[in-house]
């Protein structure tokens, strides 16, 4: 190689744009400054990060991120997602989810289902969540990303407790242990992490959203990835489409910022960009980013990121079941205090059924979310024994309380598909908005590097990915015409 100072190869190509990382948030920032024909690197074998899904009979679902909520029409992500085209993709669920407790389904868990002698403790939270999304009687919603100052008031006001502390002040004591299980399955799978770990305004803003419309596509959020790839296609040149091309450095030199990174081949390249956004995780971007700020550094340091599993089990029959997410409340009983031992005994938290978008009326798929919300469970999920440990938890659990539920029976399993996710969840932990410890790990490095991505706030979304896409491109654009 042609060598620089610092041993990295010297720049044999430029652009005036370098997008690293290929999920929601680079491919929407792709979109937005499509203009300036960008260069997107992506580490995997495909585009779509969090938001991808696999094939199976005709059947398309996801093994990553399933699904967004509704958004106000005339916003800004509102016209982005119809700009792409993906509402036309979705099917929207209006419809309660069940919950599965004591061996059966239930509906109307919020009218007090499972447990009618104490409906009222369930209707008077239901209230509360229904009026925070609707803004009725007083409330407010948490919106997040919070840009308007009044907003992030609220919002830092809400970050100072937890959303297990919040929602019991709601209650006026402690939850019923039916309620306390569903919302910290829910923060689990969702968030990553126990309701004591989460912030209020996380939780809030996102289980309140649960209270509107969902959009379901078939494949889940992999085929709003694969539509904004296709209509990227129709406007950027194949070879701006760099897979299996892995980011080692990253560095600001003069008006240029170099980007170092592993092609396909094994061989390092070096592209010298006039900006460059980094929509890839912060820990990412502090093991690549050249001479990074120690407040930066120090900042990111205090995030945390949690894994989880997805199971799809692919059956040849059709259920009948007309539900999407059937909440996993298993015996009703969860304790706060230690997550490892709960989540390991209570094991899936979701049962999604992946034919819900587009019903096949000879297969089905199961979809089967497990989270693991502790600290060590990263390292445990890439041990050498982690894929038979959990092919055989997944499989106890389809066969002794799955396979009951939806009426089908082992001989029609037609396969069991796992994938295992390290890193998909950023825990948004009390503290971290009120504290501006989210600003100071996001903010444009050297104004040239731009960082979009959820853990921009903490919160493990697409709308977090829209949004904030929608935030920073307009400063990109400055910078790019200010150097042009």
């Amino acid at each position: 190689f042609l060598q620089a100072k610092g041993g990295l190869p010297i720049a044999t190509e430029s652009a005036e744009l370098v997008i690293i990382g290929g999920g929601m948030s680079g491919l929407f920032s792709a979109w937005l400054l499509q203009k300036h024909k960008p260069i997107l690197l992506e580490q995997a074998p495909r585009m779509g990060g969090n938001s991808k899904g696999e094939s199976w009979n005709g059947i398309d679902y996801s093994i990553g991120a399933a699904y967004f909520m509704e958004q106000e029409e005339g916003s800004e992500i509102h016209k982005l997602f119809t700009e792409i085209g993906l509402h036309a993709l979705v099917r929207t669920k209006t419809e309660d989810d069940p919950v599965y407790f004591d061996g059966k389904l239930h509906t109307a868990f919020w009218q007090g289902a499972t447990d009618p002698s104490r409906a009222k403790e369930f209707i008077k939270l239901a209230k509360h969540f229904q009026e925070v999304n609707e803004e009725e009687n007083g409330q407010v919603y948490p919106e997040i990303p919070a840009r308007d100052a009044k907003m992030r008031a609220y919002v830092n006001k809400l970050d100072r407790e937890n959303f297990l502390a919040y929602v019991q002040r709601v209650n006026g004591g402690p939850l019923h242990p039916h309620i306390a299980t569903l919302l910290e399955h829910y923060c689990w799978s969702s968030l990553g992490a126990g309701m004591k770990d989460i912030s209020a305004a996380v939780g809030l803003n996102f289980y309140a959203a649960e209270f509107g419309k969902v959009h379901i596509a078939p494949g889940g959020n992999a085929r709003l990835a694969e539509r904004t790839l296709e209509r990227l296609a129709e406007h950027l040149p194949q070879e701006n489409f760099r897979v299996n091309s892995l980011v080692i450095d990253v560095r600001v030199l003069g008006e240029q910022v170099h980007i170092t990174y592993s092609s396909p081949e094994g061989l390092l390249k070096t592209i010298a960009a006039k900006t460059c956004v980094m929509a890839c995780p912060k820990f990412v971007a502090a093991k690549v980013l050249h001479d990074i700020e120690p407040k930066r550094a120090q900042a990111i340091a205090k995030f945390t990121y949690h894994p989880y599993l997805v199971a799809n089990v692919c059956l040849r029959k059709k259920i009948a079941p007309a539900f999407y997410d059937a909440y996993l409340l298993k015996d009703g009983k969860v304790a706060h205090h230690d997550l490892a031992a709960s989540s390991r005994s209570h094991q899936s938290t979701d049962l999604i059924l992946a034919t819900y978008a587009h019903p096949s009326e000879t297969s089905t798929v199961l979809t089967l979310y497990r989270p693991l919300p502790w600290k060590a469970a990263r390292a445990e999920l890439f041990t050498e024994t982690s894929y038979k440990t959990a092919q055989t938890e997944f499989e106890q659990e389809i066969r002794t309380q799955i396979l009951p539920v939806v009426g089908a029976s082992e001989t029609e399993i037609a396969d069991l598909r796992i994938a295992r996710w390290g890193h998909p969840l950023p825990v948004a932990a009390p503290g971290l908005i009120r504290q501006r410890v989210v600003d100071q790990a996001s903010s444009p490095y050297r104004e040239r590097v731009f960082f979009v991505e959820q853990d921009n706030w903490m919160v493990p979304a697409i709308e977090t990915c829209a949004l904030e896409a929608l935030h920073w491109a307009p400063q990109v654009l400055k910078k790019l015409k200010a150097t042009s």
